[in-house]
């Protein structure tokens, strides 16, 4: 090897093989000095870096027992690995805050990788021979998102002859320039680390969620091959629509491959169009490395076996199956892993001879591998169907689909389509192109849009979160009304101002996800277990489409913001008003509401370790935080009545942007032609949020006669069904008001209209229960409903659309315009509703809610943004009102 050819770059430097062997000889030194020993079982886990790559050869060399964990692990699940694997050494990106357990000892990878000023005519010549004679190796963890991870042993023999295997099918050369855009701690992205070394190639380092670093490397270093997961190319598309580049600037990579999850057809024709090459799809394993792939020459389905491996086709009763009928993929390679880790980290030996990988798939005429997804058939209707082929035919009618099957003792197998459509088509119109495309028996029961799929850190999709999405979702109706796709955080072009503070939210995100019970307790305490847990979801999701939500608004850098807190969703304000406006507020101040205020701050004592942002929290009187934070803030918050909201506005200067969020009346009607049957399940649903403690819940219900008594006798018989219990309590459907005063209002209420209670109506004063109580009148007289937060049903009988049209149009609905729910066939309902409401048809605002984009009506007592005194009621998101309001005139 040229010792001063450059074999590294980053965005900061370059580095050649005289740099990469000293750097070996320091690290090297360094361990053995600490006591290391050949064989020694070692973590190692780290970011994308010069440093990661040092570390592995290194180690290679040394002869280590090298187990890769991924750098976004928790401590605990990074411990647990450590524990099962009995290693004795960490080395990652931050020794300091790595806690593992004992004896486990952890070095910093910069640190230990550093030249050494003592010794700087050092080097290490890398020998890779001992390592490859080693059984223990290489220990990866194979199906971490699908189940509990399986610590894979290979082999150092296997791992390499895999690499040369995969080097003589692709043509790797010393004049390749190699751009990974995946993690290295994978199999993927480690097989491409090892094959630019023995190519003698030059690596390019950047992070795999920069993409716009990407394509300028492309362009400036000359870039050969690029690899990256379908949802990195998906994102590279997008750049491209918004900043297209001329061909003649990608024209040096000669191999744009993909790999990690299933590559749809819809994505690979899209990208063949724009770039005018294929991508070279492959195959491989954590348990067998590379198994397949597609070449430069043959660049169809996943290409051929590699050199010395054989593929069959297994059908239900384990016999081959011939060319293009879909099976289970049985894998025979010499590179197959030697082991499994035990629980005690010792060596669990498998049969080599045959490796059934669970994967389904085909084989062509031409002996060309396709992979459909995991096996998992399932049986309807006396058929055997495989969800992820059923995923793959119904992607040709264009764009990507993932069937999710939920087994139902009553009727069967159910099929979900999910649909990741950014362009949010009808359902029902994918509904339609499905059918005609699938066999009666394949069709889907309900199809779910998503404006796009949650992938983990691999690229692959997220099936356990999709599942939870398609459950939460009604029938013909999209999961979510996002303009933009979930977070894939590409560093395209700012439009976040504060992007460096993405990995702040991404740490909440994941401590939220791995500490649910220590935050349900919290949230527990004001509200009933159901509705904490779909709070923390939401939670969950906002936080994960934050910084595209910014980067799509493109809000202005502020210097502060001002947020009155409301006094119920503790968790998911605090990811609203705070978490989300800190990618573009250089400074939070925030002052809980009294309701909740011990809540709120626990809240914040938990999180705040893992943000480290400047939110601060205010314990000052309304007045003081008034004269304080708030007059010295550009963007203020507030959560409220509409009297309180014009009182803080007359304090505010002209130059401050004020964003008030308050009440509407949400208005829930049932047509005459409505299905019944569904608008009571969602009546409930919605009005019983949180014990009927949320914004969310309609004040009135207009039923139309035809369909009233119906609606009542389902309406009582589901509230006589409903368990009541303790807020801990995740059986209960409903508890205890929390909130003193909205349980007074809500006796009140009810004395008041005694005479129109029709079921229900006891209350507990000790307990603060609450029975499900409904009221039911003819529509008629003044337009006026008052807005309760307590499980009561106001229920308005209706004969005409005229009678209907005059309470919505009226100007006390109007100025209340929030939401509004419809049930049936009203498109005249519809169209006047949408006027000035933010409308949802045969579903309710909870299943449409979603942080990431603008949500509220044009009623002035719902909601309005104030700026330059005047005031506009629409529907509000503090990233875009930011961006309409504050952004410097161009």
């Amino acid at each position: 090897m040229d010792s001063t050819k450059p074999r590294i770059i980053t965005p900061t430097g370059v580095l050649t093989v005289a740099d990469i062997e000293r750097r070996g000889a320091a690290m090297t030194r360094r361990l053995r000095e600490q006591g290391f020993r050949a064989g020694d079982r070692v973590g190692l886990s780290g970011a994308n870096s010069p440093d990661l790559v040092i570390a592995l050869l290194t180690l290679m060399h040394l002869d280590a027992s090298i187990m890769l964990l991924d750098d976004q692990l928790t401590d605990q699940a990074r411990n647990s690995a450590l524990t099962k694997a009995s290693a004795t050494w960490l080395l990652c990106d931050d020794a300091a805050s790595a806690r593992p357990v004992e004896p486990v000892r952890t070095f910093g990878l910069r640190e230990l990788t550093a030249e050494d000023d003592a010794a700087p005519e050092s080097a290490l010549h890398i020998d890779l021979a001992s390592w490859s004679a080693r059984q223990d190796a290489l220990i990866v963890w194979s199906s971490g998102t699908t189940g509990s991870p399986t610590g894979v042993v290979r082999s150092g023999g296997s791992v390499l002859a895999n690499i040369h295997r995969s080097q003589r099918r692709m043509g790797y050369t010393a004049d390749d320039v190699l751009l990974p855009l995946l993690p290295f701690s994978h199999q993927y992205g480690l097989s491409l680390v090892l094959l630019w070394w023995f190519a003698d190639a030059c690596l390019i380092v950047v992070p795999p969620t920069r993409l716009d670093r990407a394509l300028e490397a492309v362009e400036g270093l000359n870039v050969t091959v690029v690899d990256g997961a379908p949802s990195t190319y998906h994102s590279i598309l997008r750049m491209l629509e918004r900043k297209p580049v001329a061909p003649e600037a990608l024209a040096s990579v000669r191999m744009w491959c993909v790999g990690g999850a299933p590559l749809g057809i819809t994505l690979a024709t899209e990208f063949r169009d724009v770039i005018g090459a294929p991508l070279l799809d492959g195959y491989g394993s954590s348990e067998a490395g590379n198994i397949a792939l597609a070449g430069v020459d043959d660049p169809t389905l996943l290409g051929k076996p590699l050199d010395g491996i054989e593929i069959d086709i297994l059908g239900e009763d384990g016999t081959s199956l011939p060319p293009g009928e879909v099976g289970e993929l049985l894998v025979r390679t010499p590179d197959f892993m030697t082991a499994l880790l035990a629980d005690d980290g010792t060596l669990r030996h498998v049969d080599r001879s045959a490796y059934r990988t669970g994967d389904v798939g085909y084989l062509d005429e031409r002996g060309n591998v396709a992979v459909l997804g995991r096996k998992g058939a399932v049986h309807r209707h006396g058929h055997t169907l495989y969800p992820e082929a059923l995923a793959r035919k119904a992607e040709a009618c264009g764009a990507p689909v993932e069937v999710v099957p939920f087994e139902d003792t009553r009727r069967g197998c159910q099929l979900v389509f999910a649909v990741a459509d950014d362009s949010r088509r009808d359902p029902r119109m994918w509904r339609r192109l499905f059918n005609d495309r699938l066999a009666v028996h394949e069709r889907p029961n309900k199809v779910v849009v998503v404006p796009a799929f949650p992938r983990n850190r691999n690229g692959k999709v997220d099936m356990n979160q999709l599942r939870t999405t398609v459950e939460k979702a009604s029938d013909n109706t999209a999961a979510s009304n996002s303009p933009v796709a979930l977070a894939r955080e590409d560093g395209t072009d700012t439009g976040v101002p504060l992007a460096d503070r993405a990995p702040a939210l991404r740490a909440v995100e994941n401590y939220l996800r791995t500490h649910r019970e220590e935050i349900l307790a919290i949230l527990t305490e004001v509200s009933n277990h159901k509705t904490a847990e779909g709070e923390l979801d939401t939670a969950i999701e906002t936080l994960s489409g934050a910084f595209e939500e910014v980067s799509t608004y493109r809000p202005p850098r502020i210097g502060s913001t001002a947020v009155f807190m409301p006094s119920n969703i503790p968790l998911y304000s605090y990811v609203l008003y705070l978490l989300v406006p800190a990618l573009y507020s250089e400074r939070v101040v925030f002052r809980p509401s009294s309701h909740i205020n011990k809540q709120l701050i626990r809240l914040h004592e938990l999180l705040e370790p893992h943000h480290g942002l400047p939110l601060q929290l205010s314990a000052s009187t309304q007045r003081d935080f008034v004269e304080g934070p708030v007059t010295e803030a550009d963007l203020v918050i507030f959560t409220g009545t509409y009297a309180n909201a014009e009182k803080i506005r007359s304090k505010l200067g002209d130059e401050q942007l004020f964003v008030y969020f308050g009440q509407g009346i949400n208005p829930f009607i049932v047509g005459e032609n409505a299905d019944v049957d569904r608008a009571v399940t969602d009546a409930v649903e919605i009005r019983l949020l949180n014990s009927g403690q949320d914004c969310f819940g309609p004040d009135v219900l207009f039923v139309h006669e035809s369909v009233s008594e119906r609606f009542l006798e389902l309406l009582t018989k589901r509230l006589d069904d409903l368990v009541f219990g303790t807020n801990a309590d995740p059986h209960a459907d409903y508890g205890p008001m929390h909130y003193e005063q909205a349980f007074g209002f809500a006796l009140d209420h009810l004395h008041r209209h005694a005479g129109d209670i029709v079921h229900g109506g006891h209350a507990e004063l000790a307990t603060r229960e609450l029975q499900p109580t409904v009221l039911l009148r003819d529509i008629g007289g003044k337009p006026n409903c008052e807005e309760l937060f307590a499980p009561i049903f106001n229920v308005l009988r209706y004969s005409t659309q005229d009678e209907l049209h005059g309470f919505l149009a009226s100007p006390f609905f109007e100025e209340r315009a929030m939401g509004a729910m419809v049930y049936g066939d009203l498109p005249e309902t519809v169209e006047l509703l949408q006027k000035r409401h933010e409308v949802c048809v045969n579903t309710t605002l909870l299943h449409t809610d979603n942080g990431n984009a603008p949500f509220g009506g044009r009623g002035m007592v719902a909601n309005y943004v104030a700026h330059r005194g005047k005031r506009s009621a629409e529907p509000l998101l503090a990233s875009k009102a930011v961006a309409d309001y504050l952004a410097p005139a161009e």
